[in-house]
């Protein structure tokens, strides 16, 4: 199915053709237009799978741990954006919604060579935009996690751990991690 062809889409618009698309396609909207993401190689998706279970150990109640693809609609206006972060912490209850209407208690992206200016720029920008107060990006290449949380309006760097540091966290939930025991 080809890409919509208005130059501006609405969720409404978006919604009946994400209907259509193949479950292997992921796509985000940004400013209003579908943009495709390429698959991750695997080395992504295994520190994806090691975070995921260190982060299932430690969350909170009433919170589970989810994988991408989930769309989380960040705002309809003026241009729809809508994200699917790799991972996300989210209250339990909003499993049941097809898509992510409110910031997840922690978003998490694990860098690509694809992915570096989306994740470290624009999806910091949005996401603090959006509300959320936690954010990592984590790269397996350095390997390194970089920390963001909440000041004022935006989200900034608050920790960076690479190699045999441990990242220890308490917020949004408590946990010790190393970036190479994600990698190795």
């Amino acid at each position: 199915m080809p890409i919509l062809a208005e130059p501006f889409v609405s969720l409404e618009d978006y919604l009946a053709w994400a209907s259509h698309r193949p479950d292997a396609e992921q796509y985000e909207v940004v400013d209003g237009q579908p943009v495709m993401s390429p698959s991750p190689h695997g080395m992504h998706q295994l520190v994806l799978s090691r975070l995921s279970a260190a982060l299932r150990d430690v969350c909170p109640a009433g919170h589970e741990v989810i994988q991408a693809p989930w769309d989380w609609l960040l705002w309809e206006r003026p241009r729809l954006q809508i994200r699917q972060p790799d991972l996300l912490v989210v209250p339990r209850e909003l499993l049941n919604y097809p898509r992510l209407l409110r910031a997840p208690l922690l978003a998490v992206e694990v860098l690509s060579a694809a992915s570096l200016e989306r994740d470290v720029v624009a999806k910091l920008r949005d996401y603090g935009r959006a509300g959320l107060d936690h954010y990592w990006v984590v790269d397996p290449d350095a390997p390194q996690i970089a920390v963001y949380g909440r000041r004022s309006d935006t989200l900034v760097l608050t920790t960076l751990v690479s190699g045999d540091e441990d990242l220890v966290i308490t917020e949004p939930l408590s946990v010790r991690l190393r970036p190479t025991g994600l990698v190795s």
